[in-house]
């Protein structure tokens, strides 16, 4: 008898188990799943980037610099609220595409918002060709950041369309870089 309860509650034991694994395996992440949160993460961390510097201009009501230096940094701004608006149309034909996923560390985000809140003031207190070389520098290092972004999100998508788009934003923020560096040598 206490051989057959055993034996009972094994069977048992592995019909819950068996049960409770096809409920899990349902719970569990898939790999097309993970696929779209990296997607999303990146297209967050795009969209954020894109938001920001399409405001980059805004900076010039107050400071003053070469029209050379305005030019390219009109031409960001301009060019980076052009890829905003295209990202909004993207996500409003496609719900599954999201722009609140950046699940940074918490340490990652602090020292973002720091560096910001140090640029900024470096900026708003510069002036003259300091001004100018310091607002050159951070729009280099956004542009290259912005061109590699778009270069692995492209990696990454299978709509064509939006490939097509990530590969353009690829290319111009490449180029606008490189007239940044130009103008800083």
């Amino acid at each position: 008898m206490k051989r057959r309860t055993w034996v009972c509650g094994t069977l048992m034991a592995c019909a819950l188990a068996v049960t409770g694994c096809a409920t899990v395996q349902k719970v569990l992440p898939t790999a097309a799943w993970h696929k779209a949160r990296v997607r999303n993460e990146g297209y967050s961390l795009l969209y954020h980037l894109m938001s920001q510097d399409s405001d980059v201009a805004k900076i010039l009501i107050i400071k003053h610099a070469d029209p050379s230096v305005v030019d390219v940094i009109k031409e960001i701004a301009s060019a980076c609220d052009q890829a905003r608006k295209e990202l909004d149309l993207f996500h409003e034909k496609d719900r599954h595409l999201s722009f609140e996923m950046t699940n940074l560390p918490k340490i990652e985000l602090q020292t973002r918002a720091a560096i910001q809140s140090t640029v900024t003031k470096q900026l708003l207190l510069s002036s003259g060709k300091t001004f100018e070389h310091r607002l050159l520098f951070t729009q280099a290092e956004s542009m290259n950041y912005a061109a590699h972004l778009a270069k692995v999100l492209h990696d990454q998508e299978d709509n064509p369309v939006r490939q097509e788009f990530l590969a353009a934003l690829s290319h111009r923020c490449t180029t606008l870089h490189d007239r940044v560096i130009d103008l800083l040598k």
